[in-house]
């Protein structure tokens, strides 16, 4: 038995809610992303239910901690396509033990469930130091980026204090997700936005590529720690890394 989703944190929850229901304990719980079947395998679409999501969100929260609830939620944003069952499997364990699952990584299903969330914390940690924003025609601040994790609704929130008086959009190009600020509140956008670009883009890469040379100490260039803390990886959306 394979539960189909529509991928998101609520359908996840849906099918979990469903799964204890109907007394059933499904192989999968998968995205309506292509996934691999074996013959003879059932498919069950869940469709999301809001209300059904909240009771499984509330009864986490209650039953184990406000600290799984996230850790959950972090791992989800990893996208792994086991990432389903690997909710229901946590949560099936965490139902029984009650707060002691986040302390129970001997278990392999806590265990994956935690390293995605660490892998997530750990990206989120370095885009935090290493976005890049330029200043847009309209005046708006604009930072383009391509994260491995959907951490952008997890970064907003520190952009928000850190340039609380400026409009900005921070654009998860791979997704095409957006976070727009109005310096009031954050809205979250997935659709492809066209951005405007003139001659202010030119002066904030000179600004940027002025202060990485400057700041740089030749004789203490280090390019493989450089590339162990910055992965070559992200480079193309750094300006001060540009025709380097």
């Amino acid at each position: 038995m394979i539960y189909m989703t529509d991928g998101s944190f609520e359908g996840i929850l849906t099918a979990v809610f469903e799964a204890f229901r109907r007394k059933e304990c499904p192989e999968k719980i998968a995205s309506q992303e292509p996934c691999q079947l074996t013959l003879g395998t059932e498919i069950r679409e869940i469709e999301t239910d809001r209300e059904k999501s909240d009771r499984v969100y509330k009864a986490i929260v209650e039953k184990m901690s406000r600290e799984a609830i996230e850790i959950l939620y972090r791992a989800y944003l990893s996208e792994h396509p086991d990432v389903g069952t690997k909710i229901y499997d946590y949560i099936k364990i965490g139902l029984k033990i009650g707060g002691r699952i986040i302390y129970y990584l001997q278990d392999p299903d806590v265990l994956w469930i935690h390293d995605r969330n660490q892998k997530v914390l750990k990206e989120v940690h370095l885009f935090l130091g290493i976005l890049r924003f330029r200043k847009l025609r309209n005046g708006i601040y604009y930072a383009r980026y391509e994260p491995d994790n959907n951490i952008t609704t997890l970064i907003s929130g520190h952009f928000e204090e850190r340039l609380s008086n400026q409009p900005w959009i921070i654009h998860d190009a791979g997704r095409d997700i957006y976070a727009l600020y109005n310096t009031n509140e954050t809205v979250f956008l997935h659709e492809h936005i066209p951005i405007p670009k003139n001659e202010a883009d030119k002066k904030f890469e000179v600004l940027w590529k002025g202060y990485f040379q400057s700041t740089a100490i030749e004789n203490r260039l280090n390019p493989n720690l450089q590339r162990r803390f910055m992965p070559r990886r992200y480079w193309k959306n750094l300006i001060e890394k540009q025709n380097n």
